[in-house]
């Protein structure tokens, strides 16, 4: 069976450590404690998150070893000291959360708040409840966890942890709510980045210069991995589907004419066998990207070009990027993760100005985007040689792109429209923004190249926010150049 979305991440894991200080607990930490739980376990299912926390530590269990000691927790809800930090790590990293909250049920306790973030080192959120004033002649508030924060982030930055804040608000305001899921986008991205592992098939054509990486760096810098394929074994594998895998490739044309119109191709079944025999690579080596050559190896053994093979692996959660483009692949897991695969990215060319609005811009490759992002009002088709051609949806559009320049590294995030031009053959859109001057002296002066990651929806925060973690600069087209 071929399913859309098969190569898509797993459900995130975040791990909720609430936070207490242990001489100060009365009505109001325990009532926010318990709003907290109700909300982030809705906002959880809204966002595909699986949860851990605190709450599932057994309560009849006071001590636990760990590293050949033993230790005593204080209480089996709250983090409220040093040991409760270190036996709440081990829990978080027993169950591999990828993300970690603390909500401040009170002033919290921020030695164990830091010595949290040190161990886990994932993306972490911090928060805490707006106070009021209940009692006019208390001398203290209910629970003073604005101040509380104010301590913790200090010794977060002593500990070299970076976090995330949402200003102190009620629970159930929408700051809380739109923050909380532009963490979770966030953590989704410092998490694709992090495991990366790019099959690499075949070489860059040689006249691309532009897409040049350096594979070491790369691993030595951010852990990413390239796993070099060459072009005789992508073709062994090919064949060998095609003389084996007749139910497979059966399936995976059904599922494709069901939107596509394949009539004009001159050997479906050899187009569907390349695109399988490129999901097979990927499995073997274990990775989540491809950048293959699309110019010279398919073409020259079947006769036909991989773009649409391409664009259909972005469909399956695979983003695959033509011409070797390894920066691509990067950006693009970046922008799947960043939408849950809600949607397939694409990569596309700046190509050319809207002839007639000096603000749009063509996105446009020679037929490698995903047909679920077609326009419904047009007929999607492959051409007789292996390209896809339509017009993809209007909507709004985050493009960016990631990449390197004398051991510097970036992220370009900008917000624009997709809408109709000019038709022209392949894949395209165009892209409007607020000015398009800015962005293409921002292309001009680098470090980016031609090629650009689009994905529907507005993505900005949460890109901005995974660089802080990434350690990767954060640039827009209206930053100074």
């Amino acid at each position: 069976m071929i399913v859309l979305f098969e190569f898509a991440q797993p459900k995130l894991k975040l791990g909720v450590a609430y936070t207490r200080r242990d001489s100060w607990v009365n009505k109001e930490t325990e009532a926010n404690r318990r709003l907290i739980i109700e909300k982030v376990t809705s906002l959880a299912k809204e966002q595909d998150v699986e949860l851990y926390s605190t709450e599932e530590l057994d309560a009849r269990r006071k001590t636990f070893m760990i590293g050949g000691r033993e230790l005593s927790r204080s209480n089996n809800r709250y983090m409220m000291d040093y040991e409760d930090a270190i036996i709440v790590a081990s829990y978080f990293k027993e169950k591999e959360v990828e993300a970690l909250f603390i909500p401040f049920c009170n002033f919290g306790q921020e030695e164990a708040v830091a010595k949290l973030g040190k161990e886990l080192n994932v993306p972490l959120l911090i928060w805490g409840p707006r106070d009021a004033i209940s009692n006019p002649t208390a001398i203290i508030r209910p629970t003073d966890s604005q101040c509380g924060i104010f301590a913790a982030s200090k010794d977060l930055r002593r500990y070299g942890v970076k976090f995330t804040y949402i200003e102190n608000c009620a629970i159930n305001d929408e700051v809380f709510e739109t923050g909380f899921r532009t963490f979770i986008e966030t953590a989704r991205i410092v998490r694709a980045f992090r495991q990366a592992r790019i099959a690499q098939i075949s070489v860059r054509p040689q006249q691309f210069l532009s897409v040049m990486v350096n594979e070491g760096e790369l691993l030595e810098k951010f852990g990413i991995e390239i796993v070099p394929i060459t072009g005789t074994q992508l073709v062994d594998i090919i064949n060998n589907i095609q003389k084996k895998d007749d139910e497979q490739i059966d399936a995976l044309l059904s599922e494709i004419e069901k939107t596509i119109d394949l009539s004009q191709l001159q050997d479906k079944r050899t187009l569907a066998a390349i695109e399988l025999g490129m999901m097979k690579i990927a499995k073997d080596y274990r990775c989540n990207a491809m950048a293959s050559d699309c110019w010279h190896t398919i073409r020259h053994d079947f006769g036909i070009a991989p773009c649409f093979v391409f664009g259909d692996l972005y469909d399956r959660g695979l983003p695959c990027t033509c011409e070797c483009d390894i920066h691509g692949a990067i950006t693009s897991l970046l922008a799947v993760a960043a939408a849950n695969n809600k949607s397939a990215a694409f990569l596309a060319d700046l190509t050319m100005r809207h002839p007639e609005n000096d603000n749009a811009e063509l996105l446009w490759h020679c037929g490698p985007f995903a047909k679920q992002l077609k326009d419904p009002d047009v007929v999607g088709f492959v051409t007789k040689t292996g390209e896809g051609n339509y017009r993809i949806k209007k909507g709004d559009l985050t493009v960016l792109r990631f990449d390197g320049d004398h051991g510097n590294y970036s992220c370009f995030v900008g917000k624009g429209q997709s809408i109709h031009g000019p038709e022209t053959g392949g894949n395209y859109t165009y892209l409007q923004v607020a000015d398009w001057r800015k962005w293409e002296r921002k292309f001009v002066y680098g470090p980016y190249v031609h090629h650009v990651v689009g994905i529907f929806g507005d993505y900005k925060d949460s890109l901005c926010d995974a660089c802080r973690y990434l350690g990767i600069k954060y640039d827009t087209p209206y930053d100074p150049i």
